[in-house]
């Protein structure tokens, strides 16, 4: 049931569940989902509307210290179904090693079994509809060698992995999940609510969430009183959340030494070289997303974990990218697909180039149909992108700024890092690419220009990809983190973080379907809690 707050006015509404969840974007439709299921009653507080708005839109933005990080604008949304409204939905399992410590390059390893979460893997993957993964059921090496035979034998270095994209239907959870949010009795969902505290209160399990309070634009006040609580705001705004209540608190979570705010991190994507096709039909037989089950899925080149511990390197891998004039049938199509998946995208359509569209449109359904693959527009310009899990760096962080928002709220500011050994990590996965491209027949199908060194060390060659982790992190030991395995406060009984900001590490995966699983896993033990 969908309640909005500033629809109360000047009053104050209470509301009791048994869980009460600060979010209601991806993690937070799917973590209610689920405890729906389980016979839980579920309050869910939003700060946006029915329609997702972005943050400058919403009145919630962030400062700037450091280099400049495009996920604070262009990576979230505010609304009901978050930034799923958005999102590319680009779905890939964190290997075992990425959960594991890695000495060589600093990072310590998850609190948790990466088998044990398999499981929750294979949870969101049924919600989703997710087929199965053609290069892991099954036999892989021959798949491979009759998909894609030239990026299979690229060399030592690299592991070829495919990446799962949900179809654009299944992309927006406030429509995948919209049977529960419209009809479920036991679930109320408080739009344009803004929480602004958490009433704590001693108990004999330990310090408790008591109450949420949020406020509406108009006046109104929302009090919730449940027996959990889960955070599911985002990796940005949770952070600041817990950063004002460290703050209104004196020191509660901070003052052990947890490192809220710090170790901010995103993946790193470079554009390392320019391709020139001598052979468009080849190239795409070569290396262009593939279609099975009607899913596309797209494949990357990652580095091995044996060359990382050889060389001394975070995670990384390489992958190819195309970019269109935003006038062929190509561009149509998508721009219908993003309106289909909620977002407010103009379709791209020109009178002129009508007949040009109508020949790319049976271009894209014979490599569909026939091949089974993407179609890449002859013309688009083709890149060689590089992308690297940044090494820990406590001091990247995100930290409160002086400046309030119009709930008396302070900013967020953002001081994000780039290091030295995020510069060499790029060049050397860089020079391991092109070396092995050259060598191998992909190099006389298209030939790849090297980006020049002085643009590919400049800063605004180097993108954030809307990946935030760290500055909540997951551990073993409460000086050094600040939630447990469990996903829990360690100074609170009953308060929960689901984000991507828990990560202690990333790996080189698209955070999506780990973080998906954390909340599945997540879900669980809140209702092994409630059944005491």
């Amino acid at each position: 049931m969908l309640e909005d707050l500033d629809m109360a006015g000047a009053a104050k509404v209470t509301c009791k569940a048994d869980v009460c969840i600060i979010g209601a974007g991806t993690a937070g439709l799917f973590l209610a989902t689920l405890l729906l299921e389980r016979g839980l009653e579920v309050a869910i507080v939003e700060s946006g509307a029915r329609m997702s708005r972005s943050p400058a839109d919403a009145n919630i933005v962030c400062e700037q210290k450091g280099i400049a990080y495009r996920g604070a604008e262009d990576g979230r949304s505010f609304g009901l179904g978050g930034t799923s409204v958005r999102w590319g939905g680009q779905m890939i399992s964190m290997t075992k090693a990425d959960f594991l410590p890695r000495p060589h390059a600093g990072i310590e390893g998850w609190p948790i079994d990466p088998d044990e979460l398999q499981k929750h893997v294979a949870t969101v993957r049924q919600y989703l509809g997710m087929p199965p993964d053609p290069s892991v059921d099954g036999n892989s090496s021959r798949f491979f060698d009759q998909t894609y035979p030239d990026l299979f034998r690229f060399g030592g270095n690299f592991d070829l992995r495919l990446s799962q994209w949900l179809p654009f239907g299944k992309r927006n959870f406030a429509s995948l999940f919209s049977g529960a949010v419209a009809n479920e009795k036991r679930l109320r969902v408080w739009l344009n609510a803004h929480v602004t505290a958490l009433s704590f209160a001693d108990a004999p399990e330990g310090r408790r969430v008591g109450t949420v309070v949020a406020r509406g634009s108009k006046g109104g006040t929302l009090l919730v009183q449940s027996k959990s609580v889960v955070l599911c705001a985002g990796a940005l705004e949770s952070t600041r959340l817990l950063l004002e209540l460290d703050d209104q608190s004196q020191g509660m979570i901070t003052a052990g030494g947890a490192p809220l705010g710090r170790y901010f991190a995103d993946h790193l994507s470079v554009t390392v070289g320019r391709l020139r096709c001598h052979d468009w039909p080849m190239y795409n037989k070569a290396v262009a997303p593939i279609f099975r089950n009607g899913v596309m899925f797209s494949p990357r080149l990652e580095l091995s974990d044996i060359a990382q511990r050889r060389l001394g390197l975070t995670s990384a891998f390489a992958h190819l990218t195309f970019v269109t004039n935003g006038e062929s049938g190509f561009d149509v199509v998508r721009s219908i697909l993003r309106r289909r998946q909620g977002e407010n995208h103009a379709v791209a359509f020109a009178p002129r180039q009508a007949v040009r569209m109508m020949v790319d449109l049976a271009r894209m359904g014979y490599w569909r149909t026939a091949q089974r693959r993407l179609w890449i527009p002859r013309g688009a310009s083709l890149m060689l992108q590089v992308d690297i899990e940044q090494a820990a760096n406590p001091d990247s962080r995100l930290q409160l700024a002086e400046s309030r928002d119009a709930f008396d709220r302070r900013r967020l500011t953002i001081d994000w890092r780039i290091t030295e050994r995020d510069r060499e990590t790029i060049r050397t996965v860089t020079r391991l690419v092109l070396n092995e491209w050259r060598r191998s027949r992909l190099g006389k199908i298209a030939e790849i220009e090297e980006i020049p060194a002085d643009q590919l060390e400049a800063l605004s060659n180097y993108y954030d990809v809307f990946h935030p982790t760290g500055s909540i992190r997951m551990g073993s030991r409460p000086a050094e983190s600040v939630v447990d395995s469990d996903l829990k406060l360690w100074q609170s009984s009953n308060f929960y973080v689901s984000s991507t900001a828990v990560f202690p590490s990333s790996g080189s995966a698209n955070p999506g379907l780990t973080h998906l699983a954390l909340t599945a896993r997540l879900a669980d033990h809140i209702v092994r809690q409630h059944a005491y």
